[in-house]
Parts: C-alpha cells; structure tokens; sequence
C-alpha cells in the first residue's frame, strides 16, 4: 500500500503534513489539528480492512469506548470518522520510536524492558478497570517518547478489537505480526477472554525485549498458532544466559496456556518482573486461579463465531493462495474436515497439557522429598527421594546416604521444605525439563533460630513406567 496522501493536502479537516509509516492496517500521518495548535497522528484505515457497514460501525464504537481512557501512559485518542468510505482516526502524536523498531537494534538492558513494562502494565490495568481490553499488546504498539525523560505509552487502543472479529485472520501482514504475542484462547472463537490476554502479550513482549527475539518462531501465521498453542513456554535465559533466572518463573506464568494460570493482573506481571531483575526471592505462587476482576469480552456469535473458527483452520491455505474467495471456497468443501481436525488438535493439545502438569507436579513433590526430613527418622527420608528418583540419580542417592547418614545424626539436622513453586520448562514425551524454587528451613546442633535459604533447582524429570521421576538435580546457590 503506497501513500495515498500528499504533504500539503486536506483531509476530513487536517492538514497533512508528512507520512510516518505504512502497515497492514492502513497509513500514519503527522498532520496539524484545524483548530487547535498541535499535531496530531492521524491514521487511515484500509479501505480493504473495512469495505462494509458492520465493520465501519464497530470501529466507530470501539473508537468512542478507547477515547474515553483518559491516562498518562495511554495515547488519547482526539477525534475519528470517515471521509470517502475511508474510515481514520486523529490521536495525540508521540515524538519518538517504538519499541518493535528499537528491538531491530538488538535486546533492550534488563532494567530498560522492566521499566517499560511497569508502564506499560498501568496502562492495561487502568483500561481493564474500565472494562476495555487491548488484545494487541506488541512491540510496536508501545511508544518511547523522545525526551530527557523518556516516555512510555500504549497506542492502538480498540482499533484490532474493532477489525479482529470481522475480517480475522485475512489481514496476513497485520495478523501476522500480532500473531507472535497472541494468547492461545483467542484462536478459540466459543471462549470468552478476559483481560489475561493482554497479561500473556505483555509477558510475550517482555521475552521479546530481554532477549532480541519473540518467544516463538514461524514463517507463516499456522506455524505461530500451532506455537502458542502447543509448543513449551520458551526461557529467556536459553536466550539471554546473563538474565537473572528469575526471569524464566516470570515468563513462564504470563504466558502460561491456560489464562487461570497467569498472573491475575498487568500489574502483578510487572511486579514479579521488578523482584526477578533485583534478584529478590519471588514470593508469587506458581499457580493460583482466580476469578476475574475484570469484564470479559463476549466470543463473537452466530455465523461469524463459525467463520472465525473455519479461517483459523485454513490461514496457511489463505496466505498461499492469496485470495478470499479461494479461502471461502476450502472452507464450503472441507468445513467437515477442519471440524474433525480441531477436535482431535484439542484432545491431543489437553494431553500434552496434562503431561506437562503431570511432570510438574511430580518435579514438586521431589524438591519437597529432597528438603524435608529429621535426623531421628532418615529411613524415611531415604524411602521418599528413592521412589521420586531414577537412574543415576537414584544410583548415586544409594551409594552416598550411608555416609550422609553418619553426619546428620550427630549433627541433629532436621530439615522443612516449603514454598515450592514449579514451572515447566521443555520436554517431549517421556522427558521433561522443570525449574524449582523451594524454601529450606533448617537446624542443626539444636541450634535456637533455624537457617532459612531459597533454592533454584533445575530438575530433569523422566517417564518411567507412568510415573514421572527425577534423573538429574542442578541445584544453584541459595538466595
């Protein structure tokens, strides 16, 4: 899409002034306000995106709702209409750069992604109080402006929840970019979302900004809904070796696959990711469903909710051939199809799920075999990290309790694990890779006041005969 405005001309009452930038949604100019002294942005939304009355009035409602969010961190939205069937909307004009284009250079510093999310989530937070979700949280949308001290705000407010629901998947560049940072219920058409779909985007862009590269890789848009809906939660630090380890609890609840499973808010996000970059010890549970504070966002209904559902099946056959009545065409002959392969996409997607917690619950219950036990009772102790272990661990546990054995009692050690959180890192089917956090409170030589140490343990945890046991146990220095 080319410029369709020039430098100079008058459109719907602005005078145009330059172009800032071209994208799957339309064009950006600066423009000058007709009757106040400032500049504006003005974007103009393809005509191809929005070529029909229910479009057209969704957008206009969405556009009221998002110039209602009155925030420092939030782009105002100034004025909207349509001139020539063209829909635009006029919004303050930010001096700067987003933070997609800054990436281009490489990773941001840890705390610069920190700061930029702690800002970014009072946004979120405060549109989510006022019942208004994002649904495109990326890179691009988020605003560095110019300035001794820089600013950060959140744009594009309402404009993707306007369009999405109409012409789905068929806006390739646009989709496709959003695509890396969305959450899995939204290919789900008969889920409602709530406002942790904006918790996984912002936890998909703050991977993206630690470590240079967003969290799933794909050429094509099937490729990207197959990731986040199937593939493991990647790690930053796999990435990024020189992050805090935190990092990888925080990314792993925000962009958990169920939304019960991520933090309850933007804002806890970007708390857990301050005490990450201080190195403080996490004090979040891993997991804890909660009902939701805020409205949730209606499924779209009717013939569109079957639409949405028959174009996130086919987007790889729509980006090839390129063409909407071809895409219609597919969908008419093999909607039976696609129906049966959804059903089997979801079975197998809730078994890999469940393997999944199944080795995470079990990577739990051995970290607290591993740290809890009392000199006047070792046989218990031993008979416990026995049957949650395998292989050479289980070999070398054998061979060494003897002589563990003969230190404890003397010393009077008694040991309580507590506080254990667990992620699931990677795997396949039989192996899996998950990361614990335990507190150990401990005594020896009937010591008054017991020690208290935080542990990250890196647990390699195997399937063996239906039951998953730990293999392998990287412990790090307590905190």
């Amino acid at each position: 899409m080319g410029q369709s405005l020039a430098d100079g001309q008058e459109f719907a009452g602005y005078r145009i002034e330059r172009l800032l930038g071209v994208g799957g949604m339309g064009e950006v100019y600066l423009a000058r306000d007709p009757d106040l002294p400032r500049p504006v942005a003005l974007k103009l939304l393809s005509q191809a995106l929005t070529n029909d009355a229910e479009v057209r009035e969704r957008f206009r409602r969405e556009a009221d709702t998002a110039a209602l969010l009155t925030h420092p961190d939030i782009v105002a939205v100034h004025s909207r209409g349509e001139q020539g069937g063209q829909l635009w909307i006029a919004m303050e004009y930010i001096d700067g750069i987003d933070v997609g284009a800054v990436l281009g250079e490489g990773p941001l510093h840890p705390a610069h992604a920190v700061r930029i999310v702690t800002t970014t989530a009072r946004a979120l937070d405060h549109a989510h109080r006022a019942g208004i979700l994002h649904r495109d949280v990326k890179p691009a949308n988020i605003l560095l402006a110019r300035g001794a001290q820089e600013r950060v705000l959140l744009a594009d407010f309402g404009i993707a929840k306007a369009l999405d629901e109409s012409v789905g998947l068929t806006r390739t560049g646009e989709v496709f970019a959003s695509l890396r940072y969305a959450a899995p219920e939204q290919f789900d058409t008969d889920t409602e979302i709530d406002h942790r779909v904006d918790v996984y985007a912002l936890g998909a862009t703050l991977f993206h900004m630690l470590t240079g590269t967003a969290p799933y890789p794909g050429t094509n848009s099937a490729q990207l809904i197959h990731a986040n809906l199937n593939l493991p939660i990647p790690t930053p630090t796999s990435r990024n070796p020189a992050l805090p380890p935190g990092f990888d609890a925080v990314i792993a609840r925000a962009m958990a696959k169920d939304p019960a499973h991520r933090f309850g808010s933007c804002g806890e996000l970007a708390a857990a990711a301050n005490e990450a970059l201080s190195g403080a010890p996490m004090q979040y549970p891993a997991f804890a469903p909660t009902a939701s504070p805020y409205p949730a966002a209606p499924a779209p209904s009717g013939n569109r909710r079957r639409i949405a559902l028959i174009s996130a099946a086919i987007v790889a056959v729509v980006l090839v051939v390129g063409g909407a009545g071809v895409a219609v065409a597919v969908a008419m002959r093999n909607s039976a199809a696609v129906e049966q392969q959804a059903q089997q996409q979801e079975t197998e997607r809730k078994q890999v799920e469940d393997a999944r917690e199944a080795a995470r619950q079990a990577g739990c219950d051995f970290a607290a075999a591993m740290t809890t036990y009392d000199y006047r009772d070792l046989d218990a102790f031993q008979k416990a990290v026995e049957a949650g272990s395998t292989g050479a661990l289980k070999s070398e546990w054998a061979n060494t309790f003897a002589n563990m054995r003969d230190l404890m009692v003397p010393m009077e050690v008694t040991s309580k694990g507590s506080d254990i959180q667990c992620f699931y890192q990677s795997g396949n089917d039989d192996r899996a890779e998950v990361m614990t956090l335990v507190t150990q409170t401990s005594t020896k030589y009937g010591m008054p006041v017991p020690e208290t140490n935080r542990h990250s343990m890196a647990m390699t945890m195997e399937l063996v005969d239906g039951r998953w046991l730990c293999s392998k146990v990287e412990l790090n220095q307590p905190k």
